[in-house]
């Protein structure tokens, strides 16, 4: 390989500005190069530098008394759950690489494994939060399908449950959609590996499958705007979940021996971004042997080789004493093993093939934190004014009935059964959501009572006016389904979806979203423990430019300390009084209803007060913990109506409700303000239910009760639950199916 070929200095250069190349020699003190530049391009990427984002990103709050290890210090981030286990959390954006192969979401569903993997937990749980187009055009509906088959395929032969998840559809998601990840896993404190090296004389040992040569600058593609045409795209990656469970339980038996030193996953920028990270977390050296790493072809360059996002792939420290016994348990699991490496007590990456230096650069300059570059853009308000809008303002709908079946048939709010049931839901027998019908994934800690309540959360209509707003009423309904599931909220990881970060109107949306959520998390005191920023989801197609709205999403984490105290949403009796913890109200404001049956797609968030918003939650926690309610289900997307029929349905019971007279009968029933829970109440709980909400003081009213199967409000017959079944189950298979 010529290290001084224009072509490779001119691919470098494609993913560099003037500005950085200037400060790369200015902070090496010489001309980097063709094949250095190419690590600093892969390096200080946005996808892995983080370098439009990292400011703001530090004003979270990152500390609690249940963190473990806080988010920035590993690839994921860990919360306490007893003396002997720790809960570890990771956000993924798998992007990009969607909008060109769709299969690619196993690739996602993989990596987000792997670095649970990586410090040594057992992977226990996933959720999926997707992002389509509108789902009428055959090729948004071939996407979905494709997406879904391959997260589907992933977990399934990998064995880990999905507990959960999100998919909604929106047009700015056309040509960009998003694919968000989160994983959880369980590890035992005194098996949790970090991901640096730590002691001169360690080897660097490649574990798993030999390098592919594919995804090679997958992080600068990453990075940048996509093309409708003439886009240069890194040849795909391919996932491999049988190899990825062979490699989970081979680290596993290496883990519990004591031969792993260090570890982290080969993610993007390959080798080389892990070696540095892991140099620079260790305040080590490195030596990289290219020519020591085991590849698929002979005709692989360097570059290559340093840069390949290959899947299924780890890089460890490993004593030298300990190589061999290493080596010989890899041998066992049928997969490959080799010291491509060592540490020493330097501060340089040294890369090397056979006698050639073809890269020696201080670790510092290459990674975050360090010489990467920091970037605090300029912002603008969009300068429209977002307006609430009151029921009143738009013409009384003609028939309330028609407008409720028809609510719960839209793709944003029918069930996701049919995509969850091609889904391995019930892999490691702990995911307990197909048992407990809650608002959030529950998964049983294997051997304890406690369990995990997992829940994600990001209703992008709400902040694309609003982007603070927005965002912080992502955070507070994510905590908001944790508790009405039994549960207390003790951690966020978070995943940022944006345009192009250099746009003023752009970067101001994704600066409030992170402000948005930073003051609820600080009044909450919930940390942000792991999360992900993904920008550049827009594409170029001609002169037009399409950018999907301000899309942060959030996964919440909280614990219940015994299983049996799961709080599902589902009605229990025929009988049982049926009341609204929260005030409603005439706003209609970014409501579902609002944008398809009026068709205004631009308005103000929904009505909400922070203050309110936790008064609440402490209350519902309250009732549920004291076994005062026998049922508990947030109200959001689709509204009151929406969530009475998902209490209904599970059991097959109606109900019988009467609106208040000061609302009118579509914002009540339709509207999506926030801060309100439904909840059912036996005849022997009521008069202790009533007393104990007269003393909080907050507003609750009793909206009817749990009947057979009759759906009715204010006397007027609203059909019967088994014909809501029939169309809330169905329609999205139906509209995909086409």
């Amino acid at each position: 390989m010529d290290l001084n070929s224009p072509l490779l200095k001119e691919r470098a250069l494609s993913y560099l500005t003037q500005d950085e190349l200037y400060s790369i020699e200015s902070m090496l003190g010489r001309e980097p190069s063709p094949f250095e530049l190419n690590m600093f391009a892969a390096m200080w990427s946005e996808h892995i530098s983080y370098k439009s984002s990292i400011k703001w990103l530090e004003e979270m709050p990152i500390e609690g008394e249940n963190v473990f290890i806080p988010a920035r210090d590993e690839n994921a981030g860990v919360i306490h759950i007893n003396d002997e286990l720790a809960c570890v959390v990771k956000m993924e954006s798998h992007n990009h690489p969607i909008a060109v192969d769709p299969r690619q979401g196993a690739v996602g569903a993989g990596n987000v494994n792997r670095d649970l993997i990586t410090m040594g937990a057992e992977p226990v749980g996933q959720l999926n939060i997707l992002r389509f187009g509108n789902p009428k055009e055959k090729h948004i509906r071939d996407m979905v399908n494709a997406v879904v088959g391959a997260l589907g395929s992933y977990s399934n032969n990998f064995g880990v449950p999905i507990v959960g998840g999100e998919i909604l559809f929106d047009d700015s998601y056309k040509f960009n959609p998003l694919v968000n990840l989160m994983g959880v896993g369980i590890v035992r404190k005194d098996r949790m590996i970090r991901a640096s090296f730590t002691a001169s004389g360690q080897y660097v040992v490649l574990l798993g499958k030999k390098t592919s040569g594919r995804g090679v600058h997958g992080a600068g593609f990453a990075s940048k705007a996509l093309k409708k045409k003439g886009q240069m795209v890194p040849e795909s990656q391919i996932a491999d979940p049988a190899s990825g469970k062979i490699l989970m339980d081979c680290i596993h038996e290496l883990n519990e021996a004591g031969l792993i030193r260090g570890m982290q996953d080969i993610g993007a920028a390959g080798v080389l971004c892990a070696a540095a990270e892991m140099a620079f977390r260790g305040e080590k050296g490195v030596e990289i042997r290219l020519h020591e790493m085991p590849v698929i072809r002979e005709d692989i360059d360097a570059l290559e080789v340093l840069l390949s996002q290959t899947q299924e792939q780890m890089l460890l420290a490993a004593g030298a004493e300990d190589f061999e016994k290493i080596a010989i348990v890899v041998q066992r699991w049928g997969l490959e093993c080799s010291q491509i490496g060592s540490v020493d007590d330097g501060d340089r990456i040294r890369i090397m093939e056979d006698s050639t230096v073809c890269g020696d650069l201080p670790v510092n300059l290459l990674v975050r934190g360090g010489g990467a570059p920091v970037y605090i853009r300029d912002m603008k308000e969009r300068g429209k004014i977002p307006r609430v809008i009151s029921a009143e303002e738009v013409p009384v709908p003609g028939n309330m009935k028609d407008i409720a079946r028809q609510i719960v048939s839209l793709p944003n709010i029918a069930s996701r059964r049919w995509i969850y049931e091609q889904f391995d839901t019930m892999a490691g027998l702990s995911n307990m959501s197909s048992e407990f019908s809650s608002d959030a994934g529950i998964v049983k800690i294997d051997g304890h009572d406690q369990a995990l309540a997992i829940s994600v959360d990001g209703n992008s209509r709400y902040g694309r006016l609003e982007p603070k707003k927005g965002a912080m009423i992502v955070v507070v309904e994510a905590a908001r389904n944790i508790i009405c599931s039994g549960g207390r909220p003790v951690a966020l990881a978070d995943c940022l979806n944006y345009g192009d970060p250099s746009d003023p109107y752009v970067y101001r949306d994704f600066a409030e979203s992170v402000k948005g959520i930073g003051e609820v998390c600080r009044r909450m005191a919930i940390p942000v423990i792991a999360g992900n920023v993904s920008f550049h989801n827009l594409t170029h197609n001609g002169e037009d430019i399409a950018s999907v709205i301000p899309t942060p999403v959030v996964g919440m984490v909280g614990i219940l300390e015994s299983y049996e105290n799961v709080m599902t949403v589902n009605f229990r009796n025929k009988g049982d009084m049926i009341f609204l913890i929260g005030r409603s109200d005439n706003d209609i404001s970014s409501s579902e209803y609002l944008s398809v049956f009026h068709n205004c797609h631009e308005s103000a968030a929904p009505k909400f007060d922070l203050e309110y918003e936790m008064k609440l939650q402490q209350i519902v926690s309250s009732v549920i913990n004291q076994r005062l309610v026998n049922s508990a289900h947030d109200v959001s997307l689709g509204g009151l109506f929406v969530a009475l029929v998902e209490c209904a349905l599970p059991g097959g019971l109606g109900f019988d409700v009467t609106s208040p007279a000061e609302i009118r009968g579509d914002a009540f029933l339709f509207g999506e303000s926030q801060s309100r829970v439904v909840v059912s109440v036996t005849a022997e709980q009521e008069t202790r239910f009533l007393d104990f909400m007269m003393e909080t003081g907050i507003h609750f009213s009793a909206l009817g009760h749990v009947t057979k199967e009759e759906l009715r409000i204010d006397d007027v017959s609203f059909g019967f639950i088994s014909d809501y079944a029939r169309d809330f189950e169905n329609a999205l298979e139906q509209l995909l199916s086409d």
